[in-house]
């Protein structure tokens, strides 16, 4: 059974690529299509996959280890730094998920029209 895609879920899926945050097969996982369909679109659109360095999420023990170094030692200047950039990177998840979320829904959407 082959499928029709309309182009702004190509697109949407292409800006998923550019991206960078993912690679193409789990982008084409989450969007339930082929991962080869999605290749052959980047080729046709000239997409080219763009490496972003995945910031390192520190595991409990690092935090709990880093906290005793800090003590008291941080002062309030370092403190709202911190806190500014951890702000700063949960919003850029956080609109990284609501991107998704759309097109996880389009693709239920276009899923469900095809079924009927």
């Amino acid at each position: 059974m082959a499928y029709e895609y309309d182009e702004k879920y190509i697109a949407d899926a292409l800006d998923l690529v550019r991206r960078g945050d993912r690679s193409i097969a789990a982008i084409a996982r989450d969007l339930g299509i082929n991962d080869w369909k999605l290749r052959q679109w980047c080729r046709d659109e000239g997409v080219k996959k763009r490496f972003k360095v995945q910031p390192q999420v520190p595991s409990k023990k690092r935090l709990a280890r880093r906290r005793e170094q800090l003590g008291d030692q941080e002062d309030p200047q370092e403190k709202l730094k911190r806190l500014e950039r951890e702000n700063e990177r949960l919003h850029k998840e956080n609109e990284s998920l609501k991107m998704d979320r759309e097109i996880l829904k389009k693709a239920a959407a276009f899923f469900a029209k095809q079924s009927e």
